[in-house]
């Protein structure tokens, strides 16, 4: 049987059931809407496309405007290293043992700083209550006899030692020399402190231990052939004594420098008149018992008038020499002096 195209007939469309039903307003042109595709696990392709440019905008965000503080501040502290490194000044050495200051001394750097100083201007603060401290005395001198004026004007000298029949007192003279001496070691920086012949301080303090101990007298008013030997001057220490190594050591120095004031007016050392009154001088078992002391007699009142009343200065001159001298640990031994030879064997 021919078949006539004319006659052909298509078949019938069949409907697609399972095609994606549209949503309402789909095919309205004027109001386009965009099906969100999802995934196997729920989450939208549109929103994970765009959480990661969400992410670096609050990444963005965060970020320390001020981070380059950091970096001005190791270049600061960098700095204030080598500023200190570059300023450190070597330990200066120890002082010899025989070094005393001088009060007068100006200081100066040993050595220029690397960089400038720079001083910063210090707020005013309130001055501190400031505790004295009570400081050991380097010398004492006792002006032998002196004894100070009550408060209303009184004398309360009760002994005032030997006296010539025209009035002069061993006082006078001994506190005449003590104040000198006391003068003298303080413009060499020394802390001196000048007692009276029975000072409180015995009482208040029955350990007074300073560095030195020195009490000044003068010997008696004798006159005439029968005293002919009562003339010079006298140094001696405890007897016995309870360090006896620098107890002579402070004699031999007194003795080194006063001698040479009192050798220019003829005035030896009279080691015959030294007497238990000397050597056992009631200061010394007043202080404390290891204090190197010492007692001294000017010269006597009568033979030795003169040279006591108008050579004051030198006098006081050559006891502040001695007592510097000790102080400062030497042995006061006399630059002639020649050792004493000694066998030796040859090898």
């Amino acid at each position: 049987m021919s078949e006539d195209s004319s006659e052909f007939k298509p078949l019938p469309r069949r409907s697609n059931k399972r095609r994606k039903a549209r949503g309402v307003g789909d095919t309205t042109p004027s109001s386009p809407r965009r099906t969100t595709r999802t995934r196997a696990n729920g989450a939208s392709t549109d929103a994970a496309a765009t959480t990661p440019r969400t992410t670096r905008r609050k990444k963005a965000k965060r970020k320390n405007p001020f981070g380059w503080l950091k970096y001005l501040a190791f270049i600061m502290f960098v700095g204030l290293g080598v500023y200190v490194l570059m300023n450190l000044q070597p330990a200066p050495p120890p002082p010899p043992a025989d070094f005393t200051p001088d009060p007068n001394a100006t200081l100066v750097p040993t050595s220029k700083p690397f960089f400038p100083v720079i001083s910063f201007p210090s707020l005013p603060t309130s001055a501190p209550t400031l505790t004295p401290t009570p400081t050991i005395p380097q010398v004492a001198i006792v002006a032998g006899h002196w004894e100070q004026e009550a408060s209303d004007g009184a004398p309360t000298v009760h002994d005032s030692g030997a006296v010539c029949p025209d009035g002069l007192r061993e006082v006078d003279i001994t506190k005449n020399v003590a104040d000198r001496t006391l003068e003298i070691l303080k413009g060499r920086g020394y802390h001196v402190v000048l007692l009276q012949e029975f000072d409180p301080i015995y009482q208040e303090e029955p350990k007074f231990a300073p560095k030195s101990f020195l009490s000044i007298h003068a010997d008696s008013c004798l006159t005439g052939a029968d005293y002919a030997y009562a003339t010079g001057y006298k140094i001696a220490h405890a007897e016995p004594s309870d360090n006896e190594a620098e107890d002579s050591r402070l004699v031999t120095c007194l003795t080194r420098s006063y001698d040479q004031v009192a050798v220019k007016y003829d005035k030896p050392f009279n080691a015959n008149t030294i007497t238990r009154d000397m050597t056992e001088y009631h200061a010394f078992r007043k202080i404390d018992s290891t204090t190197p002391a010492a007692i001294i007699e000017l010269g006597f009142l009568g033979q030795d008038r003169d040279f006591l009343v108008n050579h004051q200065d030198e006098m006081a001159q050559g006891i502040a020499k001695g007592l510097d001298q000790f102080l400062k640990g030497s042995s006061c031994l006399p630059a002639t002096a020649t050792p004493e030879p000694t066998e030796t064997e040859l090898p």
